[in-house]
């Protein structure tokens, strides 16, 4: 008997056969497998704030640009939130997180690293910037120029200051030489300078957290604090006078460990590039100097809470005072000068 043209034993008919369902199970394999391939690409970061889970920073500024680079990451990118000191409790210990690998992100506070991040201190002195969007701004162009350090092993992904540190004080001042003798909470070496300056007793080493108890005990006069903090750490209750002079902010960073960030997917930095850096500091001090504008409002609204300006008169002792602290810090070490320049000129830009 004859048989047609046979390969490997079967028919051509069977070898058609064979091919259809090696494509369909090829196929079948690719659609089964796609969706695993997909999530394995997948980065998920581990992301770790020392504050309140409702803290303003964490709510209003931080899990905002944190959803905004997810929502543009193209599926890559996802992140689990780590708050109120979850992996690790003390402020100081923030960054050392983000450089070990334990956080893959967190929000720093350079100022609890003292003399490793003193060029930070730009964003403190006294009377500089003219909100804090501006204050944020002039911030990253001085470290974009690297006259500000990016600590080892890890990239700033954004940074932003706090809103400006006023007077709020438990008796009405109408005047500076109203500050004789008053007993002030100071954080820092410029804060404490510039209250010294104005004729005030400068008080340190009082922690965020012991604050209010140290105003209800009569430790203390007032506190030097922006007009969200107030609320957050309960000074409110027991200040009720407040007056708006510009004692400065601190600066607040959010780094990524490096060997992190070089292992994510393009697109995951893409993302970051884009709401990052300069888009950062724009929107998260927007958010602040939004933020005081409503609590202020709202604070006023209750017929306990005054609000002024120094007079007019004051405004060269003002200035005077704090000059002298911005031109001390300026001193203290070589290159500071072209530091402020380039903060300056940063904030500008935002006017």
């Amino acid at each position: 008997m004859n048989f047609p043209l046979m390969r490997d034993g079967l028919r051509p008919r069977d070898t058609r056969r064979k091919r259809l369902f090696a494509t369909c199970a090829i196929s079948l394999t690719t659609l089964l497998v796609a969706p695993q391939v997909l999530a394995q690409e997948k980065v998920t970061l581990r992301v770790a704030s020392f504050m309140p889970p409702q803290g303003f920073l964490n709510q209003a500024i931080v899990i905002p640009f944190l959803d905004r680079v997810v929502a543009d990451s193209k599926g890559t990118l996802e992140y689990k939130w780590f708050p109120g000191g979850t992996l690790g409790r003390a402020p100081a210990e923030q960054l050392k997180l983000v450089q070990e690998g334990t956080a893959d992100v967190a929000i720093v506070l350079p100022a609890y690293t003292p003399g490793a991040f003193d060029a930070y201190d730009v964003t403190q002195l006294p009377g500089v910037a003219g909100n804090t969007r501006a204050a944020s701004v002039g911030a990253w162009r001085a470290l974009e120029a690297g006259q500000i350090p990016t600590p080892d092993k890890v990239k700033v992904l954004g940074l932003v200051t706090t809103a400006s540190n006023v007077l709020h004080m438990k008796k009405p001042l109408s005047k500076v030489a109203d500050l004789a003798g008053q007993k002030v909470r100071a954080a820092g070496a410029l804060q404490m300078d510039a209250m010294n300056n104005l004729g005030g007793a400068a008080v340190g080493n009082i922690r965020g957290p012991e604050i209010a108890e140290a105003l209800s005990r009569n430790l203390l006069d007032g506190v030097l604090m922006d007009w969200i903090g107030i609320k957050e750490f309960r000074v409110d209750r027991t200040t009720s006078h407040h007056v708006d002079v510009d004692f400065g902010r601190v600066a607040i960073i959010l780094p990524i460990n490096a060997q992190r960030y070089a292992s994510l997917p393009e697109a995951a930095k893409a993302a970051f590039a884009k709401h990052g850096g300069l888009a950062y500091a724009q929107t998260g001090g927007k958010a602040f100097d939004d933020a005081v504008s409503e609590y202020r409002s709202s604070y006023l609204k209750e017929k306990d809470h005054t609000a002024i300006n120094f007079p007019a008169s004051d405004s060269a002792r003002i200035r005077t005072a704090f000059d002298t602290v911005v031109n001390n810090w300026v001193k203290e070490q070589p290159g500071r000068d072209k530091l402020l320049e380039t903060f300056r000129k940063g904030a500008a830009e935002e006017k």
